[in-house]
């Protein structure tokens, strides 16, 4: 890699970063060292087949991707970009861990160790579950637990026995800004939304549960079909 900037004021001569940082200027504070790679081509990077065969449709959008490698300060992270009709749409994602830390569905664990997650995306198109998210797959997300929604106990007041989960069992995989939160079962895959503040259409609630709390979500039943989902609604986008 090369030093392109020591600052967020220095100019920048990769224009795959140069589009995202445009697109999302609050990312870069301070006086950080920045550090960003060549613009790698669709192709570089690929996923492991074994893996591939899992997530398919999250494979082939990675592999459709530019890829640069980028540090920020002591952060080391993969920027994913595709160049389609509407300019460059981003993924920035944290450097993978060949040993991901956390208590995770092992697939999530598996996935971890090639593709970090999605610490904040430009360029986003509005058609896809990741709109307004904060961190999406990321390990940091997935420290935190379901027990939030204790905080709501006030709506399961009708239902005998109160919030009919674990909350324990359930960790974070996508977080929106309004308190929305996607999570997963750490052994059975099984993916839940809580989201007191919606107008999805896509949605349909949790057994037993009120309106504004628990849901399961047509296409994202499973962590698979919640990330393949994703997947496959960033690549239409993209594509046009």
């Amino acid at each position: 890699m090369t030093e392109i900037c020591t600052s967020a004021a220095m100019a920048r001569t990769n224009s795959h970063w140069e589009a995202f940082t445009e697109d999302v200027p609050w990312f870069l504070t301070g006086n950080d060292r920045v550090v960003v790679g060549d613009v790698a081509y669709p192709g570089t990077w690929r996923m492991p087949n074994a893996l591939a065969r899992t997530f398919p449709r999250l494979a082939d959008l990675l592999g459709s991707a530019n890829t640069s490698a980028v540090s920020v300060g002591v952060r080391h992270y993969v920027l994913f970009s595709w160049e389609g009709e509407d300019g460059i749409s981003a993924w920035l994602s944290p450097r993978p861990s060949p040993s991901p830390r956390g208590d995770v569905l092992p697939a999530h664990r598996d996935l971890l160790t090639v593709f970090g997650g999605i610490t904040e995306r430009s360029n986003e198109p509005e058609t896809t579950w990741l709109l307004n998210t904060n961190e999406s797959l990321t390990i940091e997300e997935a420290s935190n637990d379901a027990t939030f929604v204790r905080a709501y106990d006030w709506a399961f007041v009708e239902i005998p026995g109160g919030i009919p989960i674990d909350l324990t069992a359930y960790y974070s995989i996508s977080r929106e800004a309004n308190g929305n939160n996607t999570f997963c079962h750490r052994l059975g895959g099984d993916v839940l939304l809580f989201a007191p503040d919606h107008s999805f259409d896509d949605v349909e609630p949790l057994e037993g549960c009120p309106p504004y709390t628990l849901y399961r979500r047509r296409g994202g039943g499973t962590f698979v079909d919640w990330v393949e989902t994703v997947a496959r609604q960033w690549a239409a986008a993209i594509d046009g």
